[in-house]
């Protein structure tokens, strides 16, 4: 529910105010001052976020052949450094980046950001998404993000925080709409709820409704992990969802998991 209010704003704060309005997530002035009070207004606010930065992925040859994705340059800054730009607006302000192939050329790109804290948590090669995970979870007492480093997305934290929130969920994962959803995780939603999630599904997906790779947990989420486990997407959320824990949050605006070469021309069209 939204009401109308009549407000007064100087001239230069209101030219400040209409920067923000770029046409894809910010569409009208009215949506640029809701965005700025639910940034700074917001009862709730999130700390820490682990970002996801290992593996190899081939599909991105020859841009990739002697580094990896996440340090593919867009407009002088790092894919990587996009993605936690966009993260820190929402005044998260340490994060966790978790390396593994390539480690020292990702160490070495983040190492001159000042704007915010950078831990790194090192493995000496993939073990998939739990892994990190446990790696980090010694950092977490309280209520913290997860996020793919190839993703850019113009989920709203705020908003999705105050849902995970309100829900009293202690698992909350951003979702999208695509028009080929056999290739990512696939969610059936019943009302707020995941009932059903399936990654990759090779038969008939069932949904549209994706993970965007945005990810809200609660520290008791570490009580459905176990150490033989190896994926969130294929083990952990599917356990979740059978169990009535896992909420979904559908948004509309910018996704892109740069996967490919063509991904990525994407992302600096948009960038």
């Amino acid at each position: 529910m939204r009401n109308r209010v009549t407000i007064t704003i100087k001239e230069d704060l209101l030219e400040q105010v209409d920067r923000l309005v770029d046409g894809l997530t910010i569409r009208s002035r009215s949506q640029a001052i809701e965005y700025l009070l639910s940034k700074f207004l917001s009862d709730f606010k999130l700390k820490n976020a682990l970002v996801l930065a290992g593996g190899k992925d081939s599909r991105m040859f020859p841009l990739t052949k002697n580094k990896p994705k996440f340090i593919l340059r867009i407009k002088e800054k790092t894919l990587l450094e996009h993605v936690m730009d966009y993260i820190n607006g929402f005044n998260v302000s340490n994060f966790f980046v978790y390396v593994d192939y390539f480690k020292e050329k990702i160490r070495e790109e983040l190492n001159g950001i000042n704007e915010y804290n950078v831990n790194f948590i090192e493995s000496d090669k993939s073990k998939g998404t739990i892994e990190p995970l446990l790696r980090a979870k010694s950092f977490f007492k309280d209520t913290f993000l997860v996020v793919n480093g190839d993703t850019i997305s113009s989920v709203n934290l705020n908003e999705m925080l105050l849902f995970h929130k309100k829900n009293k969920s202690i698992a909350t994962i951003a979702l999208t709409t695509v028009s080929n959803p056999k290739d990512y995780g696939v969610a059936m939603l019943q009302g707020d709820k995941v009932n059903e999630f399936k990654e990759k599904p090779k038969k008939e997906a069932g949904s549209y409704l994706v993970s965007a790779g945005y990810y809200i947990f609660e520290p008791e989420i570490f009580k459905y992990i176990s150490r033989e486990m190896k994926s969130m997407e294929k083990e952990l959320f599917p356990k979740l969802a059978e169990k009535g824990l896992l909420y979904g949050y559908p948004f509309q605006g910018i996704y892109i998991n740069v996967n490919t070469v063509e991904d990525f021309e994407k992302a600096k069209r948009i960038l």
